[in-house]
């Protein structure tokens, strides 16, 4: 029987510190466990765990098709400078995961399915008992908190809350944008009319989170908050297009990919 499939519970946050093909171990059979033989055609076990880039001579003939018309030399400027960003941003995580499994004394994953086993290792999944078939149970637990998982000292510790609060704004703004995009679109500030729970559930945050995010957005993004009518009735001033530019993505997306 073929199993229906679902994306486990996540916390988004993991995007800013897994390889890139953990997305693959998120798609899941709906059921609480399941053998490992489930993803047998969905994952590619020999996969690298971190995506390739690519050549900075794709990124610079890609420019130049999606700006056709404009000055080449600057196009490939920017093209160039925009993949060296990327590559040392990449560079970064790398190294910093791997620091994580070094101070667990895990191997550091090359493969997927060597990532399924340090995953396993850190709490992000539970593997039972191979019981000689080489198709153990698989128990998903992506829906941990990093700040429980990693071995992170005091000072990271304090940025990864940071960050989380980032994450949780940029996962509001990218609802708010799929409600302004429903609105008229002749105005330069859209309206949205919604509740804090709804905004919230959209958002996969909490109503505390979705409110404090609301505030960081009103600092950084000039998102217009007007909560006279309590939690019920919101009303949001969208600054249009730059609000659908800041945010467009689908999901939050890992550090490299939002440059």
């Amino acid at each position: 029987m073929t199993p229906r499939w679902q994306r486990a519970a996540l916390t988004p946050s993991w995007i800013r510190w897994l390889p890139c093909a953990f997305a693959h171990l998120t798609v899941v059979p709906a059921r609480p466990r399941f053998r490992r033989s489930a993803w047998t055609t969905m994952v590619p076990w020999e996969g690298s765990a971190w995506c390739d880039p690519g050549s900075v001579d794709e990124w610079v003939e890609r420019a130049r098709r999606r700006r056709a018309g404009r000055d080449a030399e600057d196009v490939e400027l920017h093209a160039r400078e925009h993949y060296a960003w990327m590559v040392r941003v990449r560079a970064t995580r790398i190294e910093l995961f791997a620091e994580m499994c070094r101070r667990r004394g895990i191997p550091v994953p090359h493969t997927v399915g060597e990532l399924l086993l340090c995953l396993a290792e850190f709490g992000l999944f539970d593997i039972a008992a191979d019981t000689g078939d080489g198709d153990p149970w698989i128990t998903p637990r992506l829906d941990r908190d990093p700040l429980e998982v990693l071995p992170l000292s005091a000072q990271e510790r304090e940025l990864e809350t940071r960050a989380q609060r980032d994450d949780q704004a940029v996962l509001v703004a990218i609802a708010i944008r799929r409600l302004a995009q429903r609105t008229r679109r002749r105005w330069r500030r859209r309206l949205v009319s919604t509740s804090l729970t709804r905004l919230a559930g959209a958002a996969g945050v909490t109503e505390e989170q979705a409110r404090r995010s609301l505030t960081d957005l009103g600092q950084i993004a000039e998102l217009g908050v007007d909560t006279g009518r309590g939690d019920e009735r919101l009303r949001l001033s969208v600054p249009w297009p730059d609000f659908r530019l800041r945010f467009p993505f689908t999901e939050l997306p890992a550090p490299e990919h939002a440059i």
